[in-house]
C-alpha cells in the first residue's frame, strides 16, 4: 500500500481521480483503520486528508451553518456557532461513540462511511442538510438523502471529495430532536434511531420530516410523516399514530444487536419521543 498526503483539495481530487478505485481517502481513521485490519477493504493507495486545513472550519454565512468535512464531533460539541444556529445537532453528538472517538472521527468520514447506524446522518437529513462535493470539474451540491447510495455506498466517484455540510439556521417555530437506542453506554453503537424536525406556525404544524437510522440499508426519510402531521395540531394521539407509521416504514435486519421485530418496536417508541421533544422545542 502506498501512502499519499496531498496539500490542497484540488490536489486531493486530482490524485483520487488518477489513482481510481484503488485509492481510499483517510480522514480520522476510526472506520478506515478497522476495515484495513479486518481486510474488508484492501486499497493499494491511502490518501491522507490531514493537510487539508480548509476542511476543518465551522462558519456561519447567509443564514447557513457550514461544517467542514474534517470537523470532529468534539469540535461540534464545543462550537458556539453550532449551539446558536442548530443546538439540536448536539443530540446526536452526545451519543456519538466514545469521548476518544469524538475527538478523532470526522463529520465527513462519518457520512462517507454510509453506515446505517451512524448518528449524524438521520438528524442532518431531518434538517434537510446539503453536502458540497469537490470534483476535478468544480464543486457540486447534493441533498443528503441523494448522497447515499446502497448499503455502505455513496454517490462519490473517483476524484470526488466531500468538503462541507450545510445546515440552515434554526428559524422561529422550528424544533428538532434525535433519539437513539444502543446496547452499551460506554461505547454506544446504535441499534435504532429516529430524528424528527417540526415547524409550528399559528397553532398548526407547517412542516415535518422524520429520518430513521440503523433500520434500513442506509439512513432513510419517512415521507408519510409529513403527510400525517402537516396541518394538524400535533396532539399526542397524532404523534402515536406516526410512531406506528414509522415502525412499518422501517426495513431492519436481525443481527447480534437485535431482531428486526425489536428494531421496529424501538422505532415506534423512539419516533414518539423524538416528535414530542421536537414539538416542545418548536412551540
Amino acid at each position: 500500500m502506498e501512502y499519499h498526503r496531498p496539500v490542497s483539495v484540488s490536489d486531493a481530487c486530482d490524485l483520487l481521480r488518477t489513482l481510481g478505485p484503488d485509492a481510499l481517502p483517510l480522514a480520522g481513521g476510526t472506520d478506515v483503520m478497522v476495515d484495513l485490519r479486518r481486510r474488508t477493504k484492501r486499497p493499494r493507495h491511502l490518501v491522507s486528508l490531514a493537510e487539508l486545513e480548509e476542511l476543518r472550519g465551522i462558519t456561519h454565512r447567509n443564514g447557513d451553518l457550514r461544517i467542514g468535512a474534517l470537523v470532529t464531533p468534539a469540535q461540534l460539541l464545543a462550537s458556539e456557532q453550532v449551539a446558536l444556529a442548530r443546538p439540536e445537532l448536539l443530540d446526536a453528538v452526545g451519543v456519538f461513540g466514545t469521548p476518544q472517538v469524538r475527538y478523532r472521527a470526522t463529520v465527513g468520514g462519518n457520512l462517507c462511511t454510509a453506515a446505517s447506524c451512524g448518528d449524524l446522518a438521520p438528524l442532518l437529513m431531518a434538517f434537510g442538510a446539503r453536502v458540497v462535493v469537490a470534483t476535478p470539474e468544480g464543486p457540486r451540491e447534493f441533498s443528503l438523502e441523494a448522497f447515499f447510495g446502497h448499503h455502505r455506498e455513496t454517490i462519490l466517484e473517483p476524484g470526488h471529495l466531500l468538503v462541507e455540510v450545510i445546515v440552515s439556521d434554526r428559524a422561529p417555530g422550528e424544533g428538532a430532536a434525535y433519539q437513539a437506542f444502543g446496547l452499551r453506554a460506554t461505547n454506544f453503537i446504535t441499534v435504532a434511531s429516529v430524528a424528527a424536525f417540526l415547524k409550528w406556525e399559528a397553532g398548526r404544524c407547517t412542516a415535518a420530516r422524520l429520518a430513521l437510522g440503523a433500520v434500513a440499508p442506509t439512513p432513510m426519510l419517512v415521507p408519510a410523516i409529513e403527510e400525517g402531521l402537516v396541518g394538524g395540531n400535533l396532539e399526542d394521539d397524532a404523534l402515536a399514530k406516526m410512531g406506528v407509521v414509522a415502525g412499518k416504514a422501517a426495513d431492519p435486519i436481525s443481527d447480534i444487536r437485535g431482531s428486526a421485530e425489536h428494531r421496529r418496536e424501538l422505532v415506534e417508541k423512539l419516533c414518539i419521543r423524538a416528535l414530542r421533544v421536537a414539538r416542545e422545542r418548536a412551540q
